[in-house]
């Protein structure tokens, strides 16, 4: 009787003492993956707003990484609901998680490269807010604009949407606004009153900063994202295979000695 007390006694020992570092590793991961998930699913419906708003007009905004950010986001918001399943060894929700988190990482690479190239070709030489719109013919497109400005309601409404927004004045600076009769328009000035000055900055330059903001802020968060995918991946093999980590340490060891050993016999 003695004995059985004891054996039930060790049981809960043994499986506590196996789980900790296994399960505190797998929550946490899932929490983790949950919190990042939930950061940049508002930095990536944040950013596409703004640029919604701000690009409409000359971008291609289909193609913008938020696309692919916004989705993969979300599938990583059930991750902590899921690595709790797995700890309870609810077998059938692994297949999910698996699948889930395979389709959150094709996604975030998918929308890494695509940022990653904006980043690349986002300098003064070649800019490209869409995959086909090089820095030239968005040059054209905002001397089109400001040549009509008097003319179109619609160019009118856009480019001083634009400046308001940018803080900017014209392509390259204010001089770009030299052939028109009513002068430099308000928007150009801070709250519409030129009393207070004119923005020196061209709009060019301003989209340009404000597209790379927002592309590296967006790929750090994805960067993050992705790793913590892959640690909870490496969490839940660890928490089935709790001695993988030790058979690798022992191979490496043992691989490590026969190098020295053949290092030693050749010399």
């Amino acid at each position: 009787m003695a004995e059985e007390i004891n054996s039930t006694e060790q049981k809960p020992c043994k499986y506590a003492a196996r789980c900790t570092i296994a399960e505190a590793m797998l929550i946490f991961s899932g929490c983790l993956v949950a919190f990042v998930g939930v950061s940049l699913l508002g930095l990536s419906i944040w950013s596409l707003a703004w640029k919604l708003l701000a690009y409409s007009y000359f971008m291609d905004i289909i193609t913008d990484p938020t696309f692919f950010n916004i989705p993969a986001a979300l599938i990583g918001l059930p991750s902590i609901f899921l690595t709790i399943a797995i700890r309870r060894n609810q077998f059938s929700h692994l297949l999910i998680f698996l699948v889930l988190q395979m389709i959150a990482i094709v996604l975030l690479f998918t929308g890494y490269s695509i940022g990653t190239k904006y980043k690349l070709l986002g300098n003064d030489d070649i800019l490209r807010l869409g995959p086909t719109v090089p820095t030239n013919l968005l040059n054209n497109t905002l001397y089109d604009v400001i040549q009509t400005y008097e003319e179109t309601l619609e160019n009118n409404v856009t480019l001083d949407g634009i400046q308001s927004k940018f803080g900017c004045c014209g392509v390259i600076n204010i001089y770009d606004f030299g052939n028109l009769s009513l002068g430099i328009p308000t928007s150009c000035c801070p709250n519409s009153d030129c009393n207070q000055g004119i923005y020196p900055w061209g709009c060019r330059r301003r989209i340009q900063e404000n597209v790379a903001w927002h592309t590296n802020v967006t790929l750090s968060i994805t960067q993050l994202l992705i790793l913590m995918v892959v640690s909870t991946k490496i969490s839940c093999i660890l928490f089935h295979n709790p001695k993988i980590v030790y058979v690798l340490v022992l191979q490496c060891r043992e691989r490590i000695h026969i190098r020295l050993l053949q290092m030693t016999s050749s010399a």
